[in-house]
């Protein structure tokens, strides 16, 4: 990617997420964590879910006695009964708004419900979840557009007509990625024509560019919130701003001009996901959610709500793998003793469960966060959702390992055997795309410092302006730093509960790291200006052209190894945080004993960041650079791709 598609990205992006707003979290390292807001958040989640919840214990049982997720897997779909049941339990409605037919669930009640699906089938448990995100959430978050009485009508006639059939009998599915977008949304070509008289528009894209991908119910939908650059007659759509033009369309199944791919993958076997070509497909002008331009920003409301459910299925599908890891590690005997108390296997079932115990602390803060009026949870949800994938599959990799040959085998084949079966394999498969979904780990990772960046970006950003003299910039530079430099002594104030000398100095040694990633990332910050500033006085003395030397926010924004490091020491700061406030109002001796162990197995993980920041110095990172540009040229293929049969890949 070069600058200009890398700042057009970029732009297209950042002007439909907007800014970060504040959150507890959002000023670690520009101020101080927000302690007494997750205090608060921990005690709404007890309030919320402290009482025995009916639709949890129907469901629960259902679940047991009545399905097999194994028969999803090798069926390869979903039996009508069980999408039968799940109407019945209500779980397609559940976050529905009562005045449109559903339960109105909070999310923190909502997320018991995902955990305790996910523990049991996460096909099931992500239908229930798409369902909810796919159009629902979408028509939600419009409510937060709409400006004027006209906009509102629009709105209310759109969720009034929709979200009750959501509720009663419909499916639900949410489309934005296309052939050539990924993570790209300034690249997307699906395409929406308006009609000569603005009454409808005509949706068009195949499977090559523009169509549908990866949508998951698609195959099973009867509506669609779809992603479409509006083009209006005579426009040639390569000169358009996407940022402008990128807008939301509810499409109805029944429309003529579809057609519907099914997907497979190597896991996840039976969930209904496709592949959607549109061939001129028409759509009423009713049927646009908000205005023209704003689709990517309703897109970008519901990442966060995904974010939360993900990481809630993620939740329930290792706490099942750690309770098979108990079993089997008392089960099975070697050595004249259980393999659980063999030191190796012993040192991985502490970590797996003290890493349970900090992903449901962090789920239970977030998800309490999101019940919050116009609160904004994409920082800390991103957070949520990087934290438990990478857990998961940790997990799921080390159950696996436990099992040995058994945890290899399918669970078809344990039967067959007589023994007793247990599916790791497949949550092992299914696990690992929780690092793909709902945002990739190292798209995550970059948007996760971009939030945190967000202030210092915005002072370093005035030193740039060229409106005030080099001098006066300079002068302002050196401010900028002391005065960040000066919140390096500052300490968040505790909230008031009883936290042991255990968790306490957890809490301390976050307040010393978060002041030496502050510190860090102002030094390098400055030596990126103070290299901007070199390179412009040298060009200026030898008349050379000043226009292609980059700016300094943007070298450092391309500095992506370092930005990551980085973001897995905040990242895993904020859940040692969360997770000894919960273990305080826990209160008992395992939940201490959990939280100081998650801690000091974080607290190593942070020390290697440290040590790969230190070494990733700029002069490494262009070798790096240059290495990597080297092996996509081809030039080490006679020593790396020899005495191999080699695949026919276009292009290369």
């Amino acid at each position: 990617m070069n600058t200009s598609d890398y700042e057009r990205f970029k732009n297209t992006f950042e002007s439909a997420h907007g800014q970060q707003q504040r959150s507890p979290f959002s000023t670690l390292l520009t101020g101080q964590i927000d302690y007494l807001a997750i205090d608060c958040c921990l005690d709404n989640w007890k309030n919320n879910t402290a009482k025995a919840d009916l639709l949890l214990v129907k469901l629960h049982d259902w679940l047991e006695l009545e399905v097999d997720p194994e028969r999803i897997e090798n069926e390869s779909q979903i039996p009508d009964v069980y999408m039968q049941g799940l109407r019945k339990m209500d779980c397609l409605r559940a976050r529905i708004p009562e005045q449109y037919g559903g339960l109105g669930l909070s999310q923190c009640r909502y997320s018991q419900l995902l955990e305790k699906l996910g523990s049991r089938s996460e096909v099931l448990a992500l239908v229930v979840s798409v369902q909810q995100l796919g159009v629902a959430q979408g028509l939600l978050s419009l409510q937060k557009l709409e400006r004027t009485p006209e906009q509102q009508q629009s709105g209310e006639a759109l969720r009034n007509k929709y979200l009750k059939q959501l509720a009663s009998n419909a499916i639900g599915a949410f489309c934005l990625t296309t052939p050539e977008t990924g993570s790209d949304p300034s690249r997307l070509q699906t395409i929406a024509l308006a009609s000569e008289d603005g009454s409808h528009f005509e949706l068009s894209g195949d499977w090559s560019i523009g169509g549908k991908l990866f949508t998951t119910l698609g195959t099973i939908a009867d509506l669609y919130i779809m992603l479409a650059v509006v083009v209006y007659p005579g426009e040639d759509m390569t000169h358009l701003d996407p940022r402008k033009r990128i807008t939301a369309f509810i499409v109805e199944r029944k429309y003529p001009g579809i057609t519907v791919k099914p997907l497979s993958f190597c896991g996840w076997h039976g969930l209904p996901n496709a592949a959607i070509k549109l061939n001129k497909v028409i759509i009423p002008k009713e049927n646009i959610i908000g205005e023209v331009g704003e689709g990517l920003k309703i897109a970008f409301m519901n990442l966060g709500s995904g974010r939360i459910n993900i990481s809630a299925i993620s939740l329930g599908m290792m706490k099942h793998l750690g309770r098979v890891a108990r079993w089997w590690g008392v089960e099975r005997v070697q050595g004249g003793k259980p393999i659980g108390e063999h030191e190796l296997n012993t040192e991985q079932l502490v970590k797996m469960n003290a890493s349970i115990y900090a992903c449901e602390a962090f789920l239970q803060f977030v998800s309490a966060l999101a019940d919050q009026p116009n609160a904004d949870i994409r920082l800390e949800a991103a957070m949520l959702k990087l934290f438990s994938s990478h857990v998961l599959v940790e997990i799921a990799d080390e159950t696996l390992q436990l099992r040995g040959g058994r945890g290899y085998e399918s669970y078809k084949s344990q039967v067959s055997r007589g023994d007793t079966a247990v599916a790791v394999e497949r949550l092992f498969r299914s696990a690992r795309m929780m690092k793909i979904g709902e945002g990739g780990s190292n798209v995550l990772k970059l948007y996760i410092m971009r939030c945190l960046l967000n202030d210092l970006l915005q002072d370093f950003n005035k030193i740039t302006d060229k409106e005030i003299p080099l001098v006066q910039r300079f002068t302002y530079l050196i401010k900028v730093c002391m005065r960040h430099v000066k919140g390096y002594f500052q300490f968040s104030k505790l909230p008031k509960n009883n936290i042991k000398q255990a968790l306490s100095q957890h809490i301390r040694y976050v307040e010393k790291i978060h002041r030496y990633l502050k510190r860090m990332i102002i030094i390098k910050l400055a030596a990126e200006f103070l290299n901007f500033y070199r390179q412009l006085s040298t060009n200026y003395l030898l008349k050379r052209p000043v226009q292609q030397i980059p700016r300094p926010e943007a070298s450092f924004e391309l500095r992506q190894v370092l930005l990551g490091h980085c973001t897995q020491i905040a990242m895993l700061l904020s859940v040692m945080t969360v997770t000894c406030l919960r273990a305080a109002k826990d209160a008992s001796p395992e939940a201490i004993e959990l939280a100081n162990e998650f801690c000091i197995r974080a607290q190593e993980q942070i020390s290697i960041c440290r040590i790969k920041i230190a070494n990733h110095h700029p002069k490494r990172g262009d070798v790096v650079n240059k290495l990597g540009t080297k092996i996509m040229k081809g030039n080490y293929v006679d020593i790396l791709e020899q005495n191999i049969v080699r695949a026919n890949l276009p292009n290369i």
